[in-house]
């Protein structure tokens, strides 16, 4: 950092600190909106006070705001990323292309980092503040399969004042475990281990910038974390089944539209923009054909049993 950086970062520091110590985080963040252009200086002050403010905050914390697009595998939600870019790039005000988490993480680092998962969650509202920061449009789309979290420290995947609202997407737990096995060989051992994540060990994901070591947990865990009934009123969740897409396409798209509209996202239900998606994009049936056996029935049921019970669309 040249001389003149370090003093501009001291400066602006030193006039955030006591913004910091007084509490007054609205400003704290207005404050650094104004230091956007200065990239490493805006970068450097936001991780060290952003978690906090935000933390700290009820309120909005900027006019912009994300909603999550989840599911456990990549595959169950490729249908719903299709539809909605569709269907978005018919506002101009709303037009994007949906990035992976990972990714949009990664276009905000000013260097290369390796980020696991202990990061992930102590910074996790500093990443999308940041994400929000540079978009252009008042929603920010995100594909996710990050679980839901809470930290001993009370700071959670994210909030209200910085998340509009979520789709999680679920499929049955025997068609994931069965695409988990058809991925691997067909390898029982392989795929109980990623499904239920036996072994609790991150992925390595190397991305433009930086790498992940990341773990989404198991198929049973991320579920419920998303699933949760206080997640879904305060984040103004909507879950929808893969079965449901499937089977009712029509519907189930629309609906989509509609809680994104209840949820306080300035858009329009076009039904003709819906059902014009559906008759030209036609779903691919899933081709897994590798039943599973009783014995691996069995075993899945002692983690997924309960939720299957639970959720009358799977």
């Amino acid at each position: 950092m040249s001389f003149l950086n370090k003093f501009q970062y001291h400066y602006h520091n030193k006039y955030l600190d006591a913004l910091s110590d007084s509490k007054n985080y609205s400003e704290l963040l207005s404050y650094l909106e104004k230091l956007s252009n200065k990239k490493k200086i805006f970068h450097d002050l936001s991780f060290k006070y952003v978690n906090n403010a935000i933390q700290s905050l009820s309120d909005d914390v900027s006019n912009k705001k994300i909603v999550w697009i989840n599911s456990y595998i990549d595959e169950d939600k490729k249908y719903v990323l299709s539809f909605l870019e569709n269907y978005l790039s018919k506002f101009n005000h709303m037009s994007q292309t949906i990035k992976s988490y990972q990714d949009e993480i990664d276009e905000i680092l000013i260097k290369s980092e390796k980020i696991d998962f202990n990061t992930l969650i102590n910074h996790s509202y500093f990443f999308q503040w940041m994400i929000i920061n540079k978009q252009k449009t008042p929603y920010k789309f995100i594909s996710n399969n990050i679980p839901f979290f809470s930290t001993e420290k009370n700071f959670n995947f994210s909030k209200p004042n910085i998340t509009q609202s979520y789709i999680n997407i679920i499929n049955h737990p025997y068609e994931v475990y069965k695409f988990i096995k058809k991925n691997n060989n067909n390898d029982q051992e392989i795929a109980r281990n990623i499904f239920l994540n036996l072994d609790n060990k991150a992925t390595l994901q190397e991305h433009k910038n930086s790498s992940f070591y990341l773990s989404k947990k198991g198929w049973h865990t991320n579920t419920q974390s998303w699933t949760d009934a206080n997640v879904i009123n305060s984040l103004k969740g909507k879950i929808i089944s893969k079965k449901e897409i499937h089977t009712n396409s029509y519907e189930t798209l629309s609906s989509i539209i509609l809680h994104l509209i209840q949820s306080g996202v300035e858009i329009d239900l076009n039904y003709d923009y819906v059902d014009d998606f559906v008759k030209n994009n036609p779903i691919d049936q899933d081709d897994l054909n590798n039943e599973i056996s009783s014995k691996e029935r069995k075993f899945l049921d002692k983690y997924v049993y309960n939720i299957i019970e639970n959720y009358d669309p799977l």
